[in-house]
């Protein structure tokens, strides 16, 4: 035991080494307790593995060595066995039993000649080596080395896989709340695709009853117009009769006993005789109104023209003292009535004849003109006009915009038009001003085959 107690031989002990690496950065470094008795071995296995430039921590007893490893980690421990009070084996038999460092690499350094006996003990105890005295500093350095590396390579994977599961859980919160957002989503998309399809049900519920609502009242409007273009046709018949013998009282009054009457009673009688007529012809209009809504509409190719021609002849005729300039433009060949569109051109030149006979030069004119995308037909005239405030009464059944005593007529005409026009899935309106004439237009909708060329059109520029 004497011999492990002297000092070694320097010349042994440090050979000549070859210079040592640059030094690890100071984060990097790895600590290295060295436990013996002898301060010459300490400093002199620390003069050896100081060249790695890691960490070097010395500790003179077991019990030393046990406290400095309650406060650092460490990569590697070279312990002596011969130290007084606890030797090496009692004290790697403590830092085995202790669970932070159960797997700290021990290599025992030692001069005992009882190697066999040393070294099994020792490897009993968990030691990764057994150096025997004088060290060789080359073999020790290495080893150390090797130890150094090794505990640095598993630090750095214990910080990789305590980033990873950092990472990992980090990821399982992004992914735990995420899918909590994506459950509220879906839970605010189901509560909202059920409120749409409720919307839709309701919807689809209230459009079927609107439709329902819509057909009933279609239905009893058109039997009120039926009833009351029955009655109308009804009152008109039935005033016929009694009228025409009203009117032939008259007539035998003036015939047989005019000589008989006072001035002021023929003038009664004539007055008579003007109403009688008066209401012979809104008969005869009211009877024209309720024909139109019962007479099944015939399309047929009709040159317009022709019509206008034919309407203003019979005017030119009846109006033959009178100074009218007629401007008749060329028209479209249209899918209409023939008949019931002669009847529109009758109302409205007849119109334009009497509401323009105040002027001395008269002027009547006849064309299309283009309203976007539709095209209308026009009647003008220079004559009184009327003031558009009142334009709403145009087309109403015995709505007169001027008095009687300045131009005959029943009120009758324009309603006759309208209802023409809209019979044709047309629509009419006027444009006017006191004293500057008016003109009225119309459109008519629709179309009819043209054999050998398809269809054309309902109204289409010439």
């Amino acid at each position: 035991m004497s011999v492990d107690k002297q000092p070694p031989d320097p010349s042994d002990a440090f050979p000549e080494r070859a210079p040592a690496p640059a030094a690890p950065p100071l984060a990097d470094r790895a600590n290295i307790l060295i436990v013996d008795d002898r301060d010459d071995k300490r400093m002199a296995m620390q003069a050896i593995v100081a060249d790695l430039g890691e960490n070097i921590v010395m500790a003179s007893s077991g019990k030393e060595a046990l406290r400095r490893l309650l406060h650092d980690e460490f990569a590697v421990i070279l312990l002596d066995v011969n130290m007084p009070g606890m030797d090496g084996f009692e004290t790697a038999f403590i830092i085995r039993e202790r669970k932070s460092s159960e797997h700290t690499p021990i290599i025992f350094v030692t001069a005992v000649n009882d190697t066999e006996t040393h070294v099994s003990r020792g490897y009993s105890l968990g030691a990764v080596d057994y150096i025997l005295t004088p060290v060789l500093p080359e073999v020790l350095r290495t080893k150390v080395s090797v130890l150094v590396e090794l505990y640095k390579k598993n630090r750095l994977l214990k910080r990789q896989a305590e980033h990873l599961r950092q990472g990992r859980d980090e990821l399982e919160l992004r992914v735990k709340n995420r899918t909590a957002q994506l459950a509220d989503a879906n839970e605010a998309l189901r509560e909202e695709v059920t409120a749409r399809q409720q919307a839709e049900t309701e919807l689809r519920l209230l459009n079927l009853e609107l439709e329902q609502r819509i057909f009933e009242r279609t239905s009893q409007l058109a039997a009120s117009n039926q009833d009351l273009e029955a009655f109308t046709y009804s009152v008109a018949h039935d005033l016929e009769a009694p009228l025409r013998q009203i009117q032939g009282y008259a007539e035998i009054m003036e015939e047989e006993f005019s000589s008989l009457l006072p001035p002021e009673a023929k003038q009664y009688l004539e007055r008579m005789r003007l109403r009688s007529e008066n209401m012979r012809l809104m008969l005869e209009d009211l009877l024209n109104l309720s024909l139109i809504g019962k007479q099944e509409l015939k399309r047929e190719r009709t040159n317009l023209n022709v019509l206008v021609n034919d309407v203003a002849a019979t005017l030119k005729a009846d109006n033959s003292s009178r100074q009218i300039e007629w401007k008749i433009d060329d028209l479209p060949v249209v899918a209409c009535d023939p008949g019931l569109m002669k009847l529109v051109f009758t109302n409205l030149l007849s119109n334009a004849v009497k509401y323009s006979r105040l002027r001395q030069n008269a002027v009547i004119e006849v064309g299309q003109e283009a309203h976007g995308d539709e095209v209308s037909i026009f009647v003008r005239d220079n004559g009184v006009g009327f003031d558009m405030k009142n334009a709403d009464r145009l087309f109403g059944v015995f709505q007169r915009l001027h008095r009687t005593e300045d131009f005959e007529g029943t009120g009758v005409g324009l309603a006759i038009v309208a209802r023409i026009v809209r019979k044709h899935g047309g629509r009419v309106w006027g444009q006017a001003a006191p004293g500057k004439g008016a003109v009225f237009y119309f459109t008519l909708g629709g179309t009819m085959p043209e054999p050998g060329n398809g269809t054309i059109s309902a109204i289409a520029k010439s």
